[in-house]
């Protein structure tokens, strides 16, 4: 199969699962549903993916935290390895075009629907945001520190200040009310909690 044709096909598959998955549970989406979204038979399905938790496993890479991890080792991060205003600023709008992103808010729905079904993948999720996307982050505010661009006397919390400020507009603006706040909204308290940060860490003569 063409590799651009295989690659669609896995996205709908996905997409469709998605959808089911936060809709009626793991539990309660099978096989045969999630191809009928695709429109596929049930047997092709098993070309793609071993079964349910493989749809599963992949939707957590897809959408998980690992997402964020491999962004930060990417060219364009690397880029602002001396610039530590425009990282804060690439990363909080990274961020916001993610947490906007329809897909991610069904997969927060599923990661939050089962809690003892999911509890494994919800530890994955977990463990990959604290260990790898903070280590990551640590590793940048490390650099900056050494370079006398920023005040981090401990690289590791300073990344979780940061992402905890991040987070904390997530959960007021999109997760915890009934309706998600406008774009603009979340884009502006992103952009005082940058402004915040920046000036917490800012390098004093």
């Amino acid at each position: 199969m063409d590799a651009a044709l295989e690659a669609s096909t896995r996205d709908r598959i996905l997409d469709a699962a998605l959808e089911l998955f936060a809709t009626h549970g793991y539990a309660g989406a099978s096989m045969r549903q999630i191809a009928a979204g695709v429109g596929m038979r049930a047997s092709s399905l098993y070309n793609h993916f071993d079964g349910k938790a493989a749809i599963l496993a992949a939707l957590i890479e897809t959408y998980g935290p690992a997402r964020g991890a491999s962004r930060l080792a990417s060219p364009a991060y690397r880029a602002l390895s001396a610039d530590p205003e425009g990282f804060c600023r690439r990363y909080a709008a990274d961020w916001l075009e993610q947490w906007c992103d329809p897909g991610e808010r069904r997969f927060m729905e599923l990661l939050n629907s089962e809690p003892s079904r999911m509890a494994e993948h919800r530890a994955h999720f977990v463990e990959t945001l604290f260990d790898r996307e903070v280590a990551a982050m640590a590793d940048y505010f490390g650099r900056f520190t050494l370079e006398g661009r920023i005040r981090a006397p401990d690289p590791t919390e300073c990344a979780r200040l940061f992402m905890g400020g991040l987070t904390f507009v997530r959960l007021q603006h999109l997760l915890m009310p009934p309706e998600p706040s406008p774009r603009e909204v979340v884009a502006e308290a992103l952009e005082r909690a940058v402004d915040n940060f920046l000036a917490l860490v800012a390098v004093r003569a």
